[in-house]
């Protein structure tokens, strides 16, 4: 919308009928009345569904619009046994936007949203950003103007995987991401402590299984893959570990089976399962989780 008219000009050039009933005559005369003060009418029509009567003159605003002029209507729903949807299809140019089926999909446009914000964001931020915010757009121009506003003035505004993991949020790939450090390492000591930053912190314990279950997937499919051969670095790309160090993955995974990863998820879901329908501590539940997935299951709890 900004591209078409400018803050300074939409008090004069812009027109918007929310979801209230209009009558489309009234609203094609709005696109077609160009004011003094603005350079471009712009008329917008947030729900398809508010527009009532008779289409024909927007058939034929559509067959013959003023220069200058643009009439947008939205359609979260459209109903094509409608005449109106009919029209709008037919004679209008329709854009449909929809939500990439894989993360993956959103990254060169997630790439090219930070160009337009002055940021240099790497391609493995940017496909942990399309993660996180489960390539929602808006989600994550809101996670690019955070940045933004988080690097201020710097004159170096490259952003890397820390930077993302750092200050995105609304994510229990994120809330779950040092614990999951942990268990990689089959360090139980350093996941019981990351779990209990974590919950002091105000990170919701579903989250935090969620992330780990991610992770769990992440492992172990890289597992699998650099034992059928593939190199350490494209196994980390492809199984979606962003940041991760071959190396270090390498001598993690070493510590598990495929077998003892597979596991993992029954645990997880009774982790999530315990949760979500009985009253017992979610700290004790993250802690029995802990134990079972290091392998250290029944030894004694650290004080």
């Amino acid at each position: 919308m900004q591209a078409l008219v400018s803050a300074q000009d939409a008090e004069y050039g812009l027109t918007v009928y929310g979801e209230q009933k209009v009558d489309v005559t009234a609203v094609v005369a709005a696109a077609r009345s160009l004011g003094m003060f603005a350079e471009r009418r712009v008329v917008l029509v947030r729900d398809s569904d508010a527009l009532d009567g008779d289409p024909r003159s927007l058939v034929e605003y559509a067959s013959h619009p003023p220069a200058n002029s643009f009439l947008i209507v939205r359609a979260p729903k459209i109903d094509k046994r409608r005449k109106m949807a009919q029209a709008l299809i037919k004679k209008g140019t329709l854009l449909v936007f929809e939500r990439p089926d894989d993360p993956a999909k959103a990254v060169a446009d997630i790439l090219e949203m930070s160009k337009a914000k002055g940021l240099q964001l790497e391609r493995a931020a940017a496909a942990l950003l399309a993660e996180v915010c489960h390539a929602d757009y808006y989600r994550v121009d809101a996670e690019l103007a955070k940045i933004v506003c988080w690097i201020g003035s710097a004159k170096r505004k490259k952003v890397g995987i820390e930077l993302i993991r750092e200050i995105a949020s609304g994510s229990g790939l994120l809330s779950g991401w040092e614990v999951a450090d942990a268990v990689m390492e089959k360090d139980r000591g350093a996941a019981l402590a990351a779990v209990r930053r974590a919950l002091e912190s105000g990170a919701a314990p579903l989250l935090i299984v969620g992330g780990l279950a991610f992770r769990a997937r992440s492992m172990l499919q890289a597992k699998v893959l650099i034992e059928g051969g593939m190199e350490a670095s494209r196994a980390c790309r492809t199984a979606r570990l962003w940041g991760a160090n071959p190396r270090t993955v390498q001598q993690g995974l070493a510590r598990y089976s495929v077998h003892e990863l597979a596991g993992f998820a029954s645990g997880l879901f009774e982790a999530d399962r315990t949760l979500k329908s009985r009253q017992l501590a979610p700290s004790a539940v993250l802690e029995s989780l802990i134990d079972r997935l290091t392998g250290t299951r029944g030894t004694t709890a650290e004080s």
